[in-house]
């Protein structure tokens, strides 16, 4: 039972991370100016991560039931990604682009985007761990 609920959220996580670049973030910048859209995405980006950390915490407590250490650590991995990612770097990347500082947004935006490239490969491991 807790395999396929570790299933279940490995999928999850995966499915929304890569819906958000597929059809979320092309839709918001085909739709939306630039100002409309950065307002749009300063109230999606904190939601995003929280449903990321809830998920991935899920993740944790389902892994101490399945006593698989692998997966508590991956989990772990993915929710201390959204945790840093919502707390710390998110602020980071709002404030230099309140400055217009178009260098450190840049540098800090592609740090979320390898991070989020690391949950997405941490999910899809787990996936194949638990689907083999």
């Amino acid at each position: 039972m807790e395999k396929d609920l570790l299933i279940f959220v490995a999928g999850a996580i995966l499915s929304f991370m890569i819906f958000f670049p597929l059809v979320v973030a092309t839709s918001v910048f085909k739709v939306l100016d630039e100002k409309q859209s950065s307002k749009f995405l300063r109230i999606f980006f904190p939601k995003y991560y929280l449903f990321g950390f809830v998920l991935s915490f899920a993740g944790i407590i389902l892994s101490t039931f399945e006593k698989s250490n692998i997966s508590l650590l991956v989990f772990s991995i993915i929710m201390l990604g959204f945790l840093f990612s919502r707390q710390i770097l998110m602020p980071m990347i709002n404030k230099a682009k309140d400055k217009n500082n178009d260098n450190k947004f840049n540098k800090l935006h592609r740090f979320s985007v390898f991070i989020n490239f690391v949950q997405i490969i941490a999910s899809v491991f787990l996936l194949v761990m638990y689907l083999k």
